[in-house]
């Protein structure tokens, strides 16, 4: 009984050992026509991931950066740099111009323009007015051509329309401002409806630029009718009586002659 439970033992090691080297051997075959396919698979993916980890890095360094640009940059030409360096970077061209815009348009309604260092002001001159003007609209105008439609565009190309209006309105050119303020009504009707009715009102009102501005002239004084003469003022000046002196007290002999 002994040996025969040994050789069944030794019988079942024995197919043991087969089944293992059967499978080392299938794993061995595998690995040679199938493995060197599965593994270029493998490092293909971990390639593409850490790709995109590195461009999903980039891309948000590269926005982070454009975002700085624009927040701390205030000259105009410096913006328009801004604008070109970062076109395809949200919506940094657009704002980065309508900035640049902004500026030059304040500068020529309060008459002053600031130095590159920001330290000093300047007044304008008529030249450099209507250079800043030129500019502005300009500025205005790539920002309109470039709205497609979109939602994305909506609001900078409501405010591009609104900034052109107002470069129409300084340069007296009324009919221009009023299209411009039809534009950005018509932009915003449906989706901000304040800025639709502000443009309308703008539109409606922008005719009384062009009227000759008259104040008001005071009514002359009343002109009282003649009547009789009135009697003139008679003063006396008060009487000022001096007070009686006090009597004098007696004087004693006795004691002047002692």
């Amino acid at each position: 009984m002994a040996r025969n439970e040994d050789r069944e033992r030794l019988a079942e090691v024995h197919k043991t050992d087969l089944k293992d080297s059967n499978l080392n051997e299938d794993f061995v075959t595998w690995l040679k026509t199938k493995g060197p396919t599965w593994l270029l698979i493998i490092v293909a993916f971990l390639v593409a991931y850490f790709v995109m980890i590195r461009w999903q890095q980039q891309a948000t360094q590269a926005r982070d950066e454009a975002w700085i640009d624009l927040m701390t940059t205030t000259q105009p030409s410096s913006l328009e740099d801004v604008a070109r360096r970062h076109v395809a970077i949200d919506g940094i061209a657009d704002q980065a111009r309508l900035n640049a815009a902004d500026i030059l348009l304040f500068d020529v309604q309060r008459g002053r323009t600031t130095s590159a260092d920001g330290q000093e002001t300047t007044a304008l001159d008529a030249e450099t007015r209507a250079a800043h003007l030129a500019q502005a609209a300009r500025l205005y105008q790539e920002v309109a051509d470039e709205d497609d439609g979109s939602e994305a565009k909506r609001l900078a190309a409501i405010c591009a329309f609104n900034g052109l209006a107002a470069v129409h309105e300084s340069q007296g050119q009324i009919d221009e401002a009023v299209a411009a303020y039809k534009k950005a009504q018509a932009r915003a009707t449906g989706w901000i409806p304040a800025l639709a009715a502000l443009a309308k009102q703008r539109a409606a009102t922008a005719a009384e630029l062009s009227e000759d501005i008259v104040f008001a002239t005071p009514p002359p004084p009343p002109v009282l009718p003649a009547g009789p003469a009135a009697p003139p003022l008679s003063f006396d000046p008060p009487t000022i009586q001096t007070p009686p002196a006090p009597p004098s007290e007696p004087v004693d002999s006795d004691t002047d002659g002692q």
